[in-house]
């Protein structure tokens, strides 16, 4: 992680989804800062450096789309990222055309959340996408192909049982891979797996 913590804004009514999503965020290394409106966002935004927004579609003072119109008016370009529980063609159509970076579904994929953050965090640095890390993609190169197997299944958020039956495998046997995984790759828990997988290339989420 960076020495200076990137800054990631979390916008959503519901307490329980925004403080979850923020501790989530935080495991990432991520300093996190929560708000339960679009107008308490906006109300705090001169006093605010420069970060990634997370924001759920639905909220009943002003919806994620609101939110995104109100933010390019008042001239803030930061990244924004749609987060909401009932994705639609329509929905999507709209998100892509809003200027949102990534649209997630809830419930949210810890890898596809940490992965759009950090494309977020891309682009408020001036960079179109994630830039593999060299040294972390020649750290990944020394896995052997059944730990990358693993490690794939792992970041789809497969069971261990589920992992076992796919690769015809005890479940004991894969959490043991997890844990020579970690050891490997000089790792200590299973959110820096994720964070060092998405830095060194390995995931990406879906644009939609």
């Amino acid at each position: 992680m960076s020495k200076s913590p990137d800054r990631v804004y979390v916008v959503d009514d519901d307490p329980g989804l925004r403080e979850g999503v923020a501790k989530l965020l935080a495991d990432g290394g991520y300093l996190t800062q929560t708000f339960p409106s679009g107008p308490s966002l906006l109300a705090a935004l001169p006093g605010l450096a420069h970060g990634c927004i997370l924001v759920d579609m639905s909220m009943p003072d002003m919806n994620g789309l609101e939110l995104r119109r109100e933010l390019v008016a008042a001239g803030c370009r930061w990244p924004v990222i749609m987060l909401t529980g009932h994705a639609t063609r329509p929905n999507v159509t709209q998100a892509i055309e809003a200027g949102f970076i990534a649209f997630l579904e809830k419930p949210v994929r810890v890898a596809e959340l940490l992965a759009a953050i950090m494309r977020g965090q891309a682009h408020l640095k001036g960079e179109a996408e994630i830039i593999p890390e060299p040294e972390l993609v020649q750290r990944l190169s020394r896995l052997t192909a059944r730990e990358k197997q693993v490690l794939g299944y792992f970041l789809a958020q497969k069971l261990a049982k589920q992992t076992g039956a796919i690769l015809g495998i005890e479940a004991t046997t894969v959490k043991g891979y997890k844990r020579a995984l970690l050891q490997k790759l000089g790792l200590s828990t299973t959110t820096d797996l994720i964070v060092f997988a998405i830095r060194a290339g390995l995931f990406n989420p879906p644009k939609r």
